[in-house]
């Protein structure tokens, strides 16, 4: 996902001189071809977040479209109090681009590990939270964000493999179902899509037939979609590389339990109320030993269906 937010900053710049591409000290080799096309539109303000974000909503008011870029932790967290005051208060045309979502960053532990930051984003007003699944998601978010007018985060995560299936236009706050299923769901973000793939093929020789649908933006949530679907399964699944509270699961059980008429049961997946420890670079290492693995989502899928 890195390589194509490179390739994807480079393509809205060139299209339009106002977009700028801000760094916390962090691409300069990734952005070299960036930074020779468009010296004048790139600052690496160091590790100074805080006030790179203040530069970043500056650059608005002057009428510039700032891509603030930096691992996630120290995009959101670290500089949070000026998210909230200098951008979302005044709805600065900032967009906030945090790389190495989730865990990552393995080994490296809590301070490069990002579970929370959908819970806090999400509780400021007027921020857009956009989650991609693959690569190529990850270019439809830059340029959907380029052309919205308000704050955008976009969550990236360091690698991701492309997913194979039919994609309609990317629209914010629209969630895609990329399996049609019958009478349960999952609903997965970020790279869980493609883990929610995977279970699915094992639960439909179960005769569990279940939609995936790629909920690319958590903030505004695709309410419509989940109605439609908590009145239509028995069950419903969210899954994703955040804490349970605060994320994708929590923004699903607020439609949810808005309505009567609702037949599913939901369960949300994600990292309990815990620091993970990080023991492997390999993420799959991690969803395994946290419950988050392809069996734990197909078993927790069963225990719903068949309860």
């Amino acid at each position: 996902m890195r390589d194509s937010f490179i390739s994807s900053i480079y393509r809205v710049t060139k299209a339009n001189r106002n977009v700028m591409c801000l760094v916390g000290d962090i691409g300069a080799f990734l952005l070299r071809d960036y930074i020779k096309e468009f010296p004048l539109n790139y600052y690496n303000l160091g590790v100074a977040e805080a006030n790179m974000i203040g530069v970043a909503a500056g650059l608005s008011m002057a009428g510039k479209i700032p891509f603030v870029y930096t691992i996630t932790p120290f995009v959101t967290a670290r500089c949070y109090e000026q998210i909230k005051v200098d951008v979302c208060y005044n709805r600065s045309n900032v967009k906030l681009v945090g790389i190495g979502s989730g865990v990552s960053y393995g080994t490296m532990g809590p301070s490069h590990h990002s579970l929370e930051d959908i819970a806090i984003m999400g509780a400021l007003p007027n921020m857009v939270i956009i989650s991609p699944s693959d690569p190529q998601e990850a270019e439809e978010a830059v340029l959907a964000a380029a052309k919205h007018i308000g704050p955008v985060y976009i969550r990236l995560t360091l690698t991701s493999t492309s997913l194979n299936y039919k994609r309609g236009r990317f629209q914010i706050g629209r969630g895609r179902i990329v399996k049609k299923g019958t009478n349960t769901a999952i609903i997965a973000t970020g790279d869980m899509v493609g883990l929610a793939l995977e279970a699915a093929k094992i639960l439909n020789r179960e005769n569990i037939n279940c939609y995936v649908v790629n909920m690319h933006t958590i903030k505004p949530i695709d309410e419509t979609l989940i109605k439609k679907l908590s009145r239509n399964c028995k069950a419903i699944v969210s899954i994703e590389e955040h804490s349970v509270i605060g994320g994708l699961g929590s923004a699903v059980s607020r439609v949810v339990s808005q309505y009567r008429d609702n037949k599913a049961i939901l369960k949300i997946m994600g990292f309990k109320d815990v620091f993970v420890k990080g023991y492997s670079q390999d993420k799959m290492k991690i969803f395994k030993k946290y419950g988050l693995s392809v069996n734990h989502l197909v078993k927790e899928m069963k225990k719903l269906y068949f309860s």
